[in-house]
């Protein structure tokens, strides 16, 4: 009998707790897991052993049957009753709608990592359609990014006020004050604090809030460090893309590639095309150009060559050398800016400094310049609240009326924030000049503007700490101080979250580039504290 009794205990171990577990966890979203999601799963596992990453695989049918499916070691099937994930309140994630299930792997994968299995310090959720074109390219992104992060997502966007009116922001009333932030979430890595962050949450709510808007605005809130790296910048909502696209980015993670046997084949094609380069005299010709009478044109060419076969070599260098690579090229742009060279130039350099390490986003601070009593009366209220909610056993008669307390407390104030806001711009246009249409406020880091046309611009001040703003800039090069204008119409058509579209300013002070030298300098000091083996 006793040995039964712990024949059980080392069973609900196994189910519940990685003894062997890495530090990494990466996990494959599916409804039943098709053929080529196990082998290229399986694949991974392999390669992911020496990177201490565990690979799994949560199953949203649970008539599935798994046992007769053979895996590695490090390659996990998970199935999750709904009826857990309703207990702990890990439901919604993704529901739109009335109709739409309340439970799916997104619900379960969180649960299991947030509560269940607590033993990795760094897990990724992949939905099924997200094309990675190699094992090379994702253990590549996981090394550089997870030791440092909490959230690595492709874009951070603002949603400033909690306007409610555009896209599925109406969903984020009551669950999360603003400021809101968004992203397409196909994959996401999430540090063990951001999902213990991610649990208390859902503790408090009872539900999970709508997943592309909940991760951003949470982490954003609790000021951690997100980070949307290039790699991610291929993750859209409904893109058709073509083979040659991948080849001349092999190193991102796609979506959507709803074919998987097309996500087999691709693979298999750019498998057989890689070629070992070593593009280390690439590097050194690139400084060794810049003593040279060359023409800025021949410069500019010589720049977009070199970014194009970075994007494609890029793996085959360390985080180390990335993060070293991204301080040379701030170095470079500093230097062509003190010299009044093209912007153009400047502008590849600091491209391709990004594309070799991004810099996490800006924190905001508080844009509510002074709060009133009452927001600071409602703040106090969703402190009690919460505290009230986690000493209350959860199935307690008062936990609904509680949580109902939470949304409406979260509901007002919303509005007190909004209202404040517009009564701090009612009180700077007046004591502004009479020509002026637009008002301000200062976080550490940027001014931000409210134009009269109700769009959001931002420009740095000398007193921040982080690097970077908020979005991803890939793809504009005078972005150190970039204009954001919110486009909802085009966000409807896309069902996506709203972009804040960017257009180039040109960079005219040479203390934005100081600071973003300053800050690649920090960055390298915290990745070698963070890894002391390199």
């Amino acid at each position: 009998m006793i040995n039964y009794l712990l024949f059980i205990l080392l069973v609900i171990v196994y189910l519940y707790a990685e003894v062997h577990a890495g530090s990494g966890a990466v996990c494959f979203l599916t409804t039943r897991p098709a053929l080529e999601t196990l082998d290229f799963a399986q694949e991974l596992a392999q390669d992911a052993t020496e990177y201490g990453v565990d690979v799994f695989i949560m199953i949203d049918d649970n008539n599935f049957n798994i046992s007769n499916i053979k895996t590695s070691t490090n390659l996990r099937l998970l199935q999750i009753s709904n009826q857990q994930c309703i207990y702990y309140g890990y439901q919604n994630a993704i529901s739109l709608k009335s109709g739409w299930r309340e439970v799916t792997s997104w619900d379960k994968a969180l649960l299991y990592f947030s509560l269940l299995n607590s033993n990795y310090t760094f897990v990724w959720l992949v939905e099924h359609d997200v094309f990675i074109p190699s094992t090379k390219a994702f253990l590549t992104l996981h090394q550089l990014y997870s030791n440092t992060s909490d959230l690595i997502v492709a874009r951070n966007e603002i949603n400033l006020l909690g306007d409610a009116s555009t896209w599925l922001w109406s969903k984020a009333i009551g669950k999360l004050v603003p400021p809101w932030y968004c992203s397409m979430v196909n994959v996401v890595g999430l540090s063990r604090s951001m999902l213990i962050a991610i649990d208390d949450h859902v503790h408090w709510l009872g539900v999970v809030p709508f997943h592309e808007f909940f991760f951003n605005t949470l982490a954003m809130h609790l000021n951690m460090t997100i980070v949307t790296p290039i790699e991610l910048n291929t993750i859209n909502f409904q893109v058709d893309y073509s083979f040659e696209q991948v080849l001349k980015q092999s190193n991102n993670l796609w979506h959507p590639l709803k074919s998987l046997t097309e996500q087999k084949s691709w693979r298999q094609t750019l498998l057989n095309q890689s070629l070992e380069k070593n593009t280390t005299n690439e590097f050194i010709d690139f400084e060794t150009l810049f003593h040279h009478n060359q023409t800025m044109i021949n410069i500019e060419n010589y720049l977009t060559n070199l970014l194009t076969k970075f994007e494609i070599s890029k793996s085959q260098f360390s985080s180390a050398s990335r993060i070293s690579l991204r301080q040379r090229f701030c170095d470079i742009a500093k230097e062509y800016q003190q010299r009044n060279v093209s912007k153009n130039v400047t502008s590849i350099i600091m491209k391709l400094a990004d594309h070799a390490y991004k810099l996490p986003e800006l924190r905001m601070d508080n844009f509510v310049t002074s709060k009133s009593k009452n927001h600071l009366r409602l703040e106090q209220a969703l402190k009690e609240n919460r505290k009230t909610i986690f000493r209350s056993l959860s199935n307690s008669f008062t936990m609904a009326e509680l949580r109902n307390e939470t949304n409406n407390l979260m509901t007002e104030l919303r509005s007190e924030i909004q209202r404040e806001f517009k009564q701090q711009q009612e009180r700077q246009n007046h004591t502004a000049s009479p020509s002026s249409s637009s008002s301000s406020f200062s976080s550490s880091a940027w001014s931000f503007i409210i134009t009269s046309s109700g769009a959001l611009s931002s420009t740095q001040n000398e007193s921040g700490e982080l690097a970077d703003k908020p979005g991803d800039y890939s793809n504009e090069m005078d972005d150190i101080a970039a204009q954001l204008n919110y486009d909802s119409a085009e966000a409807e058509k896309k069902n996506c979250c709203p972009n804040l579209e960017r257009k180039n300013v040109e960079i005219t002070d040479e203390k934005k580039l100081n600071f973003e030298h300053k800050n690649s300098n920090v960055a390298i000091s915290h990745f070698q504290k963070e890894n002391p083996e390199t």
